[in-house]
């Protein structure tokens, strides 16, 4: 028997069968309902999980940029100095030359 509660719009004496098929699409989509409900938990797990692995990765390429932006500096700083001394050996090569030519 159908429930009194339940009152079809117009009003109208629903059938057993007719009550039964009700009750059973009801009970199908409440079966989608909890299956749509699980399958968007475990999704929502494996992005929560994803998320985190991005959040680590973005972490570790963060320290491996700033450790090479400070090696790039200092094989900057090491290569002014090779050119100021090359710079200076250059240097004393011309007065080196200079002074020979004046012997």
């Amino acid at each position: 028997m159908c429930p009194s509660s339940f009152t079809p719009s117009p009003p109208q004496d629903l059938s057993s069968d007719q009550c039964d098929s009700v009750v059973v699409s009801v009970e199908s989509l409440l079966s989608d309902a909890k299956r749509m409900q699980a399958q968007c938990r475990e999704r929502s797990d494996q992005l929560a999980l994803a998320a985190s692995q991005l959040r680590t990765e973005s972490a570790a390429l963060r320290e491996q940029c700033e450790a090479t932006q400070l090696d790039m500096a200092r094989i900057r700083r090491q290569l002014e100095e090779l050119l100021e001394t090359k710079a200076a050996f250059e240097a004393r090569e011309r007065q080196a030359r200079k002074l020979s030519k004046h012997l």
